[in-house]
């Protein structure tokens, strides 16, 4: 029988030994890599959630810069979402332009020549996520970063006020009711207290100076809406973000005047303009406002029968204002912006724009004067100068002197009519403007009347009893 040699079997059992050492390493360094993976895959998982947590901290901190609320509120803001999303910082930062020193370009986008200021809120959120098997290591946590930059909409703001001339009714003389007096030394009332009210809601939208101002302001007013500027609706300024130049375009306004007098007892001005005009006793006292009817009146003008010249009468063109507010937002656009219209005014809407017929628009001043020969003017000329959709075919309640004359050609603010129904007036006009306003321009409702619109948000301020008390 043969025998094994004593020194092979020492190598066999040699072999055996290093063959059980490598299977324990290995078990060990595949332990490692799935502890290490399973570490890793959590700390995947955990900036997915640190990034959501991001996002909805800047958004929470950019509404807050919205609400011109300090640094230190917009970062508890920001971490109060940010627990709200399971995350909880150990280091929660805020920054926005002017935080910066107006440095970053990252937040200040006006550093590049052409770009206006915007309001950027970037958020750092820094957790400490705990570990797992690297734990083992004595390695028990690793720092996770997530940044977030939201931004807070800036505003177009549209001012849109009212100049008719009954923003004079409320003064206590005879002079500070006359605006071609009160307006001098800015005593008309109540505008004088809608001007400041206009100073303090500027000085509100623009608020920095103009270099770090994001908000615009554009001031819209109307009055007459069929006669040249400056006495009409005008828009006295495209876009600024310059208070300065938005507070001296509020103190510039005046109260319509349409610039024509005259005396009881006496005979009309001659050429009759179609217009208001301010009349005055005898002894020289204001009066208030009349309707001069124009040729209308002149027993030898074949239209005489066809007194529609009450429609230059009116001086509350809201429907005007509206659509020069509307038409504000496709200058210089911002779609990103929030865009808001402010309407202040003090009675109800009673005149519009010129028809389309009319002349291009009101551009020649002599088109609003009828002077004598009347046999060389049509019933088809005067009708083509009528204010849009105000009564055009004289159809009104009351005469001139008749306190119950009505400036609504369906004697109601509460109905409403399209342009081919042949009672559309002033107060559609000034609803179709809203609309055009408001309705949103892409598959606008019903409640649009198929008028695509801006979009805009609209607020409205009614001064004194005439807006509420009409019916």
């Amino acid at each position: 029988m043969t025998r094994t040699p004593q020194w092979k079997k020492a190598q066999r059992w040699k072999t055996s030994g290093q063959a059980l050492i490598l299977i324990i390493l290995t078990f060990f360094g595949l332990l490692f890599f799935l502890g290490l993976m399973i570490d890793l895959g959590q700390i995947f998982l955990a900036k997915g959630y640190l990034r959501r947590a991001a996002d909805a901290a800047s958004l929470a901190a950019a509404a807050q810069f919205r609400e011109n609320r300090t640094i230190d509120q917009m970062r508890d803001a920001a971490d109060e979402v940010a627990r709200m999303n399971g995350v909880a910082p150990s280091e929660i930062t805020v920054d926005t332009c002017a935080s910066t020193g107006g440095t970053d370009a990252q937040l200040c986008p006006q550093l590049v020549a052409g770009n206006m200021p915007k309001k950027l809120v970037r958020v750092t959120v820094v957790m400490n996520y705990p570990l797992t098997f690297m734990t083992l290591l004595g390695i028990y946590t690793v720092p996770l970063t997530e940044t977030s930059i939201s931004e807070a909409a800036s505003m177009d703001v549209v001012l849109v006020l009212d100049m008719s001339e009954s923003m004079s009714w409320e003064g206590t003389s005879s002079d500070q009711m006359d605006p071609s007096k009160c307006n001098v030394d800015n005593t008309c009332e109540p505008f004088k207290h809608v001007k400041d009210a206009a100073l303090s809601f500027a000085s509100n939208i623009l608020d920095k100076s103009p270099a770090d101002e994001e908000d615009r302001l554009a001031i819209v007013t109307f009055a007459n809406g069929w006669q040249d500027p400056p006495e009409g609706t005008q828009l006295n300024q495209t876009w600024t973000n310059d208070y300065s130049v938005a507070a001296a375009t509020i103190n510039n306004l005046q109260v319509y005047d349409p610039g024509v007098t005259y005396t009881q007892g006496d005979d009309p001005p001659d050429p009759l303009p179609v217009s208001p005009s301010r009349m005055y006793a005898s002894t020289g006292e204001y009066q208030g406002f009349i309707c001069l009817r124009s040729i209308f009146d002149d027993p030898d003008n074949p239209l005489a029968d066809k007194s529609a010249a009450f429609s230059a009468c009116g001086t509350t063109d809201t429907g005007g204002g509206l659509l020069l507010a509307g038409n504000q937002f496709a200058v210089q656009k911002r779609p990103e912006a929030l865009w808001v219209v402010v309407l202040l005014t003090d009675g109800m809407a009673n005149a519009t724009l010129p028809t389309e017929s009319n002349n291009g628009g009101g551009s020649d001043p002599t088109h609003w004067i009828l002077p004598p020969p009347y046999s060389t003017i049509t019933e088809d000329d005067i009708k083509s100068s009528y204010p849009l959709g105000y009564c055009p075919d004289g159809d009104w309640v009351g005469q001139n002197d008749d306190p119950n004359r009505d400036f609504c050609k369906d004697g109601s603010v509460a109905t409403q009519h399209l342009p081919s129904s042949g009672m559309y007036d002033a107060d559609d006009f000034a609803r179709d403007q809203a609309r055009f306003v408001a309705c949103p321009a892409a598959s606008p409702p019903a409640g649009c009347d198929g008028i695509k619109g801006q979009s805009a948000i609209i607020f409205t301020i009614g001064l004194g009893n005439q807006v509420t008390d009409v019916t």
